[in-house]
């Protein structure tokens, strides 16, 4: 082996061993609690805001699901033991050379001396102790809790006057950085909102984490820029809704150059990209759960990509005294490009308060073709028509309506005679709905009135006709029904979509002067439109 080689070989190392060691592991703990101490108001979406920041953290934080804690209403002593598990899984990484990150999240009450989980407390002081414990190249602590005083309006996330937390022990220099962002500064009550279905400052901070903060446009969020977003956003939104302002607060001890990446937003599921100057704000809502997952003020001339789950979204662009809506399918790996011309152009009540969101009509008109079999004995299948009116439910499974005509021609025969059918039916009913994915499913039961008009024409109509004989019949009449459908609906736009319907219904008639059931299957296709 010449000089050179052993040259070469050395360099290899130096770089595979500086790979090694420059390797980064994150973890993350996320912790929400809705209730305090009995004299604190409970709160509603704390430990819904705790979900959503370790889906945040693993969709595109890249922290693994099993480097991710999540506690629900835990007690303290939960959350020492999670912590303790979590420094373990730490140390083991910092053995093997990487470097390591961990994420902390709390929402819930809390005032000058401690965090209040369900009647216990947590001491600031043994906070302190224990994220110290934590071996972590970095820290990012974040407190989602109030600190002083209740709303006049809204509902304040606690409700006892309290000064701020003294966070003077994550100023301290230590071996390793940290960084501590509040949700409100000193005798600053932390709100929460029915309408975005959590705090001002999560809803902001995730905003900002899943692309609305991106501003320098590089595909990845760094801490200066979310903590830039979620400040001013949440600075704004509460000044212009509430009866407390709210401002942020960051206490930062990082050792070294650059910044930090918190999220990358390549590591979504899908992507939805804003086009420049498509509007003064986007609130993007999951069209399952119908929690906001961004809302974005799109910058100047360059589009903004937001990261999202793979699902179904409604899309509210306010415009001046207008707001565009509409509604977007993202596949798994999808980076779709929202069409504005796409969207319906509605006017934005002058009544609205600033942060509510549009209910959007959840009306559907269906016209569709398909094939049944006769409600009558005589059997038979033909050709049948509807238009539907249905109406889905808002988020979720839920109740759904589902009403229209339908319209049927069969034919039959039997030794005597042959016969033509034609049957109006007009049906009613509810049922249960939801999304699977891209597809809405529904299942649906109701009744429904008959109207029949039924021609017979005799086989030897001709002789007949020769002997002066009646060679047709006619006759019309009514019954009830009872139905039960399944049907599946898949987008094509914002507004419209194809479905299936899977069907039947147990006819109720009069036949030869005697009441007789039937069974009759019916499959149809067609078209939706959203009204």
């Amino acid at each position: 082996m010449n000089a050179r080689t052993v040259w070469c070989s050395s360099v290899l190392l130096a770089l595979l061993g500086a790979s090694v060691a420059s390797a980064e592991s994150r973890f993350s703990v996320s912790v929400g609690h809705n209730l305090g101490r009995d004299t604190d108001e409970p709160l509603r979406w704390a430990q819904q805001d705790a979900e959503r920041m370790d889906a945040v953290f693993g969709q595109l934080g890249g922290v693994p699901e099993d480097r991710r804690l999540l506690l629900r209403g835990e007690s303290v002593s939960n959350l020492k033991l999670g912590l303790a598990r979590m420094r373990g899984r730490i140390e083991e990484a910092r053995r093997a050379g990487e470097r390591t990150l961990l994420f902390f999240f709390y929402s819930g009450h809390g005032d000058e001396s401690a965090l209040r989980l369900g009647g216990e407390a947590l001491p600031l002081a043994e906070l302190q102790r224990l994220l110290s414990e934590v071996p972590a190249t970095v820290t990012v602590a974040v407190l989602d809790a109030c600190h002083s005083g209740a709303l006049v309006r809204g509902r304040s996330k606690g409700l006892k006057s309290a000064p701020a937390f003294d966070v003077s022990f994550l100023r301290q220099v230590g071996p390793q950085g940290r960084v501590f962002i509040a949700s409100a500064g000193a005798h600053e009550v932390a709100q929460e909102s029915d309408s975005l279905r959590g705090s001002f400052f999560t809803h902001h901070l995730i905003s900002g984490l899943r692309g609305a903060a991106d501003v320098d446009a590089d595909g990845r969020v760094s801490l200066t820029e979310a903590y830039g977003h979620v400040y001013h956003r949440t600075l704004a939104g509460s000044h212009a809704s509430t009866a407390a302002v709210q401002h942020p607060e960051l206490s930062s001890q990082l050792a070294g150059e650059g910044d930090l990446f918190l999220t990358t937003l390549s590591r979504a599921h899908a992507q939805l990209e804003l086009p420049p100057r498509v509007g003064d704000s986007v609130v993007l809502v999951d069209e399952r759960t119908l929690q906001v997952m961004a809302e974005v003020e799109p910058r100047g001339e360059e589009p903004v990509r937001v990261a999202l789950p793979a699902g179904r979204y409604r899309v509210q662009v306010r415009r001046g005294p207008q707001v565009l809506y509409g509604k977007v399918y993202l596949s798994w790996g999808d980076k779709q490009r929202l069409n504005p011309e796409a969207l319906e152009v509605r006017t934005l009540a002058l009544h609205q308060r600033k942060g509510a969101l549009l209910e959007a009509s959840n009306w559907r008109l269906q016209a569709a073709l398909g094939a049944g079999r006769s409600s009558t004995q005589l059997g038979g299948w033909g050709p049948q028509v509807g238009v539907l009116l249905a109406r889905e439910s808002s988020g979720g499974l839920g109740w759904s309506f589902l009403g229209g005509l339908s319209l049927g021609a069969t034919r039959g025969a039997t030794n005597a005679q042959r016969f033509e059918q034609a049957e109006l039916g007009l049906w009613s009913g509810l049922g249960l709905a939801g999304s699977v994915g891209r597809v809405s499913m529904g299942a649906h039961a109701g009744l429904g009135v008959l109207g029949l008009a039924q021609r017979a024409t005799s086989p030897d109509a001709e002789r007949r006709r020769e002997l002066g004989l009646p060679t047709r019949r006619t006759r019309t009449g009514a019954g009830a029904a009872t139905f039960a459908a399944l049907s599946a609906e898949v987008p094509v736009s914002a507004r419209t979509g194809l479905f299936a319907r899977l069907g039947g219904h147990v006819a109720l008639l009069r036949e030869d002067e005697k009441l007789r059931t039937q069974l009759a299957p019916q499959l149809l296709l067609g078209c939706t439109w959203g009204l």
